[in-house]
């Protein structure tokens, strides 16, 4: 059975690697089989459990805690070794050193995609009752994410590629140098992975989530997220604010200098509040002393959950959903989008079946259901965090091209 997955990420600097850690050292101590893997490539798990870690297998850190730092790129050789080596001759063919075609061979995300198997992997096998996942920063992260849906286009990417292998075939008769059977077979496993990869990160197993300080930056790159993992239909049950000083009421003993930061934080954690409502926020204020090792983590984990339990979903909304109006044989694709200030930047463009909705430089496919695969598209508008798009139930053929654009824009209060 698959395991529960929890992704943890944030901001570089805020505490992911922690807070991550924490929940994983109280989930083994309440008796759950718990791996805890880092995806970062600058991995910094072993410092904060104060063991080694390995890179291929995972450690045994304490009874029932078990970690894994992933070494990208051997995943990157098991997996797609015929494709590199193919890439590496060509650039050296054109005349690169062997370092340098080396450098230039390593496919840009390629690594990310398959340390995401990787962990898709271990939760699927059976032998963890939760995965935590300690992330790179924020923008890596999303990136991460979005890969499977990003990379490959679906079934126009399989056919390409058909039709490429078919033509190196051809080629190769005349002694031309062009992929050979491996090349096409991994490229063909990688778009396997990357379906499988889109299953994985939209199941009810998975969730996100993400670790902010009380601080300006740091809330509006965490709203930023937010709107993007809801865009991509990946549920987030919660945002932990990590690094706070007592309020200043409680401080007696720092002073001033603190007393103005810890006001400071107060008005930020307000807005945190206001802006992420109804999702849980989670508070984890500053220790009398560095949390290390898996004792001192999970004692600073019962601080942050209380007596939540930390490997359910804290929370659970819908991301995506239909709607009916009877009486005016409309239908409504609604999708939750929140954290959107400037509705202008939201477009949506329809090629048959399928919609991209774009919001500044983020765009997600959706295909539509069934239901509204015939219907006829209205317009749309924008409140109170969801997209809703209507749609006439009076058959018509989907002609393609931009979306009908509202004249008036419906903004969130």
């Amino acid at each position: 059975m698959p395991g529960r997955v929890i992704i943890f990420s944030g901001k570089g600097g805020t505490g992911k690697t922690t807070t991550s850690a924490a929940t994983a050292a109280l989930l083994a101590e309440q008796g759950l089989k718990t791996l805890i893997i880092s995806s970062d490539p600058a991995h910094s798990l072993s410092d904060v459990v104060c063991q080694p870690i390995a890179h291929d297998e995972p450690t045994l850190l304490a009874p029932n805690l078990y970690a894994l730092e992933i070494d990208t790129f051997q995943e990157a050789q098991n997996t797609m070794g015929g494709f590199q080596r193919y890439m590496e001759n060509s650039y050296e063919k054109g005349g690169a050193a062997a370092p340098v075609a080396a450098e230039l061979a390593a496919q840009p995300g390629l690594d990310e995609i398959l340390a995401l198997n990787r962990l898709r992997e271990e939760a699927d096998s059976g032998q963890w009752q939760v995965v935590i996942v300690d992330t790179a920063p924020t923008g890596n992260t999303l990136r991460l994410l979005a890969y499977p849906e990003l990379i490959v286009g679906g079934n126009e990417g399989k056919n390409f590629l058909k039709v490429y292998k078919g033509m190196a075939g051809f080629i190769r008769a005349f002694k031309q140098s062009t992929p050979d059977e491996k090349f096409f077979n991994e490229i063909n496993r990688l778009i396997d992975i990357m379906r499988q990869l889109n299953r994985f990160l939209l199941s009810p197993q998975v969730s996100v989530r993400l670790v902010m300080n009380a601080e300006k930056l740091s809330l509006m790159e965490t709203k930023r997220a937010y709107t993007f993992l809801s865009l991509y239909g990946i549920g987030l049950d919660a945002v932990i604010v990590n690094k706070l000083l007592p309020p200043a009421s409680a401080q007696h003993d720092l002073g001033p200098y603190f007393d103005y930061w810890a006001n400071l934080q107060q008005k930020y954690l307000q807005e945190t509040e206001q802006s992420f409502q109804p999702l849980p926020i989670l508070l984890s204020y500053l220790e009398r002393s560095e949390p290390l090792g898996p004792k001192r983590l999970a004692e600073l984990a019962v601080q942050v959950y209380g007596s939540l339990d930390s490997a359910s979903h804290l929370h659970k909304q819908r991301t995506i959903w239909v709607e009916e109006q009877k009486s005016q044989a409309l239908r409504y694709l609604c999708l939750r989008v929140p954290l959107v200030e400037d509705v202008s930047e939201l477009s949506v463009n329809r090629d048959g079946s399928e919609l991209f909705i774009s919001f500044g430089r983020i765009q997600r496919k959706v295909s539509l259901p069934r239901i509204l695969n015939d219907a006829h598209y209205k317009d749309f508008s924008y409140q109170e965090g969801v997209l809703r798009l209507s749609f006439e139930t009076t058959p018509v053929l989907a002609t393609g091209g931009p979306l009908k654009t509202p004249s008036t824009w419906v903004r969130s209060n």
